[in-house]
């Protein structure tokens, strides 16, 4: 129930700040961020979309992230975080844009960053801003503690649109 008072928390801060639209790129939170959003009744007047982009593919081709960046800087990163919001933003379509990228685990993946690090940018036409986390617990325990730190970051970016 936490998750969906910051989500109702999160529609109703968009809605009364004027600051337009949401849209959300999902990595390691695998579209749970989006499904949170839209489960409150008022998120049809703000949610514009959710892009769940979990190959680093993906998030090349749909997002704009530079392949470089996925190379040099690996996909769970604040280069590639930032990149993913960037990309949202660049379309022009949504006011404000939330990206998540990270590691659940159980096994960390080649670039041999620990299970539990995760990147959440935040951002709008003012900018883009990436914190860095490291969540304990299993795979799903650190994608919930991912979508609620999102929510988090979310509510406290809109108010200061």
């Amino acid at each position: 129930s936490d998750s969906f008072e910051n989500s109702e928390s999160l529609c109703k801060k968009i809605i009364s700040s004027s600051c337009g639209t949401i849209a959300v790129a999902e990595s390691f939170t695998g579209g749970h961020l989006a499904s949170r959003t839209v489960s409150v009744p008022c998120a049809s007047k703000v949610f514009y979309e959710g892009i769940v982009a979990y190959s680093e593919e993906a998030k090349a081709k749909r997002l704009g992230v530079s392949r470089e960046s996925l190379k040099t800087n690996k996909p769970v990163s604040s280069q590639v975080a930032g990149e993913m919001a960037e990309g949202l933003l660049k379309e022009r379509e949504s006011d404000f844009v939330v990206a998540t990228t990270g590691l659940a685990g159980p096994q960390s993946d080649e670039s041999g960053f620990p299970v539990g690090l995760c990147y959440i940018a935040v951002g709008s036409a003012q900018g883009v801003t990436v914190y860095k986390y490291k969540f304990d617990g299993n795979r799903e325990e650190i994608t919930e503690k991912g979508v609620q730190t999102a929510l988090f970051l979310a509510i406290k970016g809109v108010k200061n649109i």
